[in-house]
């Protein structure tokens, strides 16, 4: 039976991304244009999902009142509260009422993956699985969870281990039978005080059996950090289809895939795809580009950006040696004073003030 059900784990403070997540929710971080929410909805709508329980907690509200009844990506939305993060395999167990006795996908909220959803749901339905995991090599595998394998047999799973037993960590999507609520039932906190999902996994394999693992061949990232948070937008402006709506005069040049939003003027200026300005900014004389996401209301004058990601209603202005690299919040003023020499790399709050850069 084709799996209809999904849960999505948005209830992390998103502590690494701050200040940028001080007054919002991770989840709903821009990236080429969308909140990071949004793309993952997308393609859990793209596999087959019609139903999808979002696990919230910090923020809970941002993320209600942008998701709705989740009809924008012909889902069901269902908000489940996790009152205190006590691990994934908590948040897990806050949607047995809503999965009932259905399969289901669980997908963290801050997680980005090339290949389509579908593949790792063929196999756990073709094999008949209790569990199935997708893993990727990574070079240091102790920030995650890590399987180990025997050819393509899943023989154990560890969360953040010191000394790996392997180089195969787990990517943030799981597909599971409710049977993993029995697993959840009996494990203990982990010694950081957490029910790990890898503990529950690994009961099922002690127990149940039937826990397999997809290897990943394209592209990961869980966006935690900042740095997370621009590749994660580089991925998807590479993937996007842009269009100019907005004024573009005839000193200005177009480089390459650039979307302009509607009601924008840009004047004197060079934008270098992919990139993408929202509605209702001004750009004048300035060089945007390439990787460069602005939100609506921004005004951009005399400046010079590349790879970054500004949101909503900011200024900045007058800034000549620009930036690089660079998140800013949202109402964001940031004035240069003439300074000159390399570019500035900068993680910048919303609503903070800096000028005479």
């Amino acid at each position: 039976m084709p799996i209809t059900k999904a849960i999505v784990l948005c209830a992390g403070e998103g502590t690494r991304l701050r200040p940028l997540t001080s007054l919002s929710p991770k989840h709903l971080m821009p990236v080429a244009g969308k909140p990071l929410l949004d793309w993952i909805l997308v393609d859990l709508a793209a596999a087959g999902i019609k139903q999808v329980g979002l696990v919230v907690g910090h923020y809970s509200e941002a993320i209600k009142e942008y998701v709705g009844e989740g009809s924008h990506w012909g889902l069901t939305a269902t908000y489940l509260t996790q009152e205190q993060p006590q691990g994934l395999a908590h948040a897990v167990n806050t949607a047995r009422e809503f999965v009932g006795q259905e399969s289901f996908v669980v997908y963290l909220g801050d997680t980005v993956v090339e290949p389509d959803l579908t593949e790792l749901l063929d196999r756990f339905e073709q094999q008949q699985a209790n569990a199935a995991v997708w893993v990727k090599e990574v070079d240091d595998p102790r920030r995650y969870g890590v399987v180990e394998m025997q050819q393509d047999t899943v023989v154990q799973l560890v969360e953040k281990p010191a000394d790996p037993p392997s180089n195969l960590a787990i990517v943030g999507i799981y597909a599971f039978t409710p049977h993993i609520f029995q697993a959840i039932d009996h494990i203990k906190p982990s010694a950081r005080g957490e029910y790990e999902i890898t503990d529950a996994i690994q009961w099922l394999l002690d127990n149940e059996g039937g826990v397999i693992a997809h290897r990943l061949e394209g592209f990961w990232e869980d966006a935690g950090y900042p740095e997370d948070l621009l590749l994660v937008n580089r991925f998807y402006l590479d993937r996007c289809e842009l269009t100019v709506q907005g004024l573009v005069d005839e000193s200005s040049k177009i480089e390459g895939m650039v979307g302009v939003g509607s009601d924008t003027r840009i004047s004197a200026s060079t934008v270098i795809g992919p990139s993408i300005i929202g509605d209702q900014c001004v750009i004048e004389h300035c060089s945007l580009g390439p990787y460069v996401c602005v939100q609506a209301g921004c005004h951009i004058a005399h400046t010079t950006l590349s790879n970054c990601i500004v949101q909503e209603n900011c200024e900045i202005r007058d800034l000549t040696v620009g930036l690089v690299d660079s998140v800013v919040g949202r109402d964001v003023e940031i004035v240069g004073g003439g300074r000159r020499g390399e570019p500035l790399s900068m993680i910048v709050g919303d609503m903070s003030r800096i000028r005479n850069l």
